[in-house]
């Protein structure tokens, strides 16, 4: 199975999370710049399995809503509750894994709102 893949959003979060090393580093805390792009490399690992789930429950007759949606919410509670325990083991730097997962919550959730917005103007 194939999934187109958008390179925009991971050229977008590579130059950030470039951005994100310098700043760190600059700032003394490289372990939190390196969590923090670790944490946003889960979210996008997230989108990207949540859109081949989507395609995967698309293309079969007898998958509905309620399996995506069951099987992206066990899926984010995983990644959010193995961020959570990785960020309390190896505090306070690991919060970085944290700060990055919301970042990339954000971020694409921004990406997503702004054309509706324009749309709706």
């Amino acid at each position: 199975m194939t999934v187109s893949v958008d390179r925009r959003p991971i050229i977008g979060f590579v130059a950030a999370g470039i951005v994100v090393l310098a700043v760190a580093g600059f700032a003394d805390r490289l372990l939190m710049g390196v969590f923090l792009c670790a944490g946003m490399a889960l979210g996008w690992a997230n989108a990207w399995l949540t859109r081949v789930a989507a395609v995967r429950i698309s293309g079969d007759l007898w998958s509905g809503k309620q399996w995506l949606a069951a099987t992206t919410g066990l899926r984010l509670f995983a990644i959010t509750a193995s961020a959570l325990v990785v960020s309390v083991l190896t505090r306070p730097d690991g919060f970085g894994i944290l700060f990055g997962l919301v970042a990339f919550q954000l971020a694409a959730s921004l990406r997503v709102a702004v054309p509706v917005l324009r749309g709706a103007r």
